[in-house]
């Protein structure tokens, strides 16, 4: 009788669900950045220009290395010139996804397709497929897509996308039950005149950040970077520089914060604790992350470690909230 009644209750206990739990389903997620600079001479005729174009992306890969999620968009932002080396306009633009259809490539594409709708067919092109195989998408000599899967949506130039998803995918980090993800970013751009002893100089700032949430709507991790690029020119309008840097991050102990910082911190470690203090906290309570009026942080577990205005930062962030998808 003992040894029937042990056996019922081994069943009934099995009915009620004591099974053993789920493990946490596991995923990688990374951002990344390409930025191209180009620069044309005032003349007498046209304003001479310094064009910043940073593509960004952000992925979510599951345990197999295939692509569940990615979101491109692309910081195009310049800033103007005349002969004599004066700054006419140095202004931040929407990005080309925020842009829409106001970006204005459906009449010229050859696919009559706007610049959001051929990143949208780009990005689920690349869905459930592994980095190898997102690189080993045709293209021809120009990197136009000419796969007949592909081209009839996407004529844009893919390099730069193929470029930023590689460097999200090796930027990588694990995290688990994801339930939401997204990237925005804010940009900046300004301008200083060329004299007879220093170079004019257009600036752009693309601070772009990746989130992930979980159930909840905690922030599971975040991923900040900032693609800072400039181009020069002199006195009479002709162009000095105009050459892509690496992101503040990419550039790591090189950026040379550390000397002048009161805290005695490189950016990318104090990026790495104000991304850290952003964990397990929900987007509300980020936004409402205290800062003075230079935009710094003043709570104590913060300031020892981040000493840089956050604005941006959490402006960046704001946008990633914005942009957040549920991961199905």
């Amino acid at each position: 009788m003992k040894k029937l009644l042990v056996l019922l209750f081994v069943g009934l206990l099995a009915l009620t669900g004591c099974a053993t739990p789920a493990a946490p389903k596991a995923y990688k997620f990374g951002t990344g950045s390409y930025t191209t600079v180009a620069g044309r001479a005032a003349t007498a005729d046209a304003e001479g220009r310094v064009q910043v174009t940073s593509v960004y992306a952000a992925v979510l890969l599951d345990d197999a290395g295939k692509v569940v999620y990615v979101d491109f968009d692309a910081a195009q932002n310049q800033g103007t010139f005349d002969v004599a080396g004066a700054v006419v306009k140095a202004e931040a633009a929407p990005t080309k996804q925020e842009k829409g259809a106001d970006y204005g490539m459906k009449g010229a594409s050859a696919i009559g397709k706007e610049w959001f709708e051929q990143a949208a067919a780009l990005e689920a092109f690349f869905v459930g497929k592994t980095l190898e195989e997102i690189k080993a998408t045709p293209v021809n000599e120009t990197f136009n897509p000419t796969g007949d899967d592909l081209k009839a949506s996407v004529s844009i130039k893919i390099d730069p996308y193929l470029a930023a998803v590689e460097k999200a995918i090796a930027n990588a980090v694990e995290v688990k039950d994801v339930a939401k993800v997204g990237v925005g970013s804010v940009s900046t751009v300004s301008g200083r005149a060329a004299t007879a002893d220093a170079a004019g100089r257009i600036q752009t700032n693309v601070t772009f950040t990746g989130v992930a949430f979980d159930k909840d709507g905690k922030v599971l991790v975040a991923l900040l970077d900032v693609a800072q690029n400039q181009g020069t020119f002199d006195a009479a309008g002709a162009i000095v520089k105009a050459e892509a840097a690496p992101t503040k991050l990419e550039k790591g102990a090189d950026y040379g914060m550390k000397g002048a910082s009161a805290i005695g911190k490189e950016w990318f470690e104090q990026a790495a604790a104000l991304t850290t203090y952003f964990v397990g906290k929900t987007a509300d309570e980020v936004a409402a992350i205290e800062k003075d009026a230079d935009g710094k942080a003043v709570a104590e577990d913060l300031k020892s470690s981040v000493s840089v205005g956050i604005n941006d930062y959490l402006a960046s962030f704001a946008k990633a909230v914005a942009n957040a998808v549920e991961v199905k």
